[in-house]
């Protein structure tokens, strides 16, 4: 089959130092309260916002997520809530599995000498080159995903 899938990986940040710091800002945040009074009367300016910040942080992070899918005909990548790109393999000029270090931290990295990585963790990923630009999309299944690609790799 053409459009079968050949490779799938699903990312999440699940570092536990990351949750260990996201947790210690929850607590922090409810800390900030007095359970003791009225919580409808603490309710000012100056202890809501941080909390709502704290809150679409936690939120931010329990959603995001890497999902990325290859096919013969395409590599598909939906960096959730913040990005979807498909690329084609036949309008790729270079295709390669690499490693490439630290690339200033995780996420959406922009203007590496890689172009644009995607990552979650880790160094390792496929490197692509499409129409002068270059971009990495990172895995933690460096082996599965070079030998399920090796025949579509240019």
């Amino acid at each position: 089959m053409k459009n079968e899938i050949i490779f799938q990986e699903k990312q999440r940040f699940n570092q536990w130092w990351l949750w260990l710091v996201i947790t210690g800002l929850v607590i922090v945040m409810i800390s900030q309260f007095n359970w003791d009074q009225d919580l409808i009367s603490q309710f000012t300016i100056d202890k809501v916002m941080p909390s709502v910040i704290i809150g679409l942080i936690l939120v931010l992070f329990l959603s995001l997520q890497m999902i990325t899918i290859i096919t013969d005909e395409i590599i598909s990548i939906r960096y959730f809530p913040f990005i979807k790109k498909v690329f084609k393999w036949s309008e790729l000029s270079n295709a390669q599995v690499i490693d490439y270090g630290f690339v200033g931290g995780w996420g959406i990295r922009l203007w590496t000498v890689y172009g644009t990585v995607y990552n979650v963790k880790g160094s390792k990923g496929l490197h692509i080159k499409i129409a002068g630009k270059q971009y990495v999309i990172g895995t933690q299944k460096e082996k599965e995903l070079q030998s399920k690609i090796a025949h579509l790799l240019k």
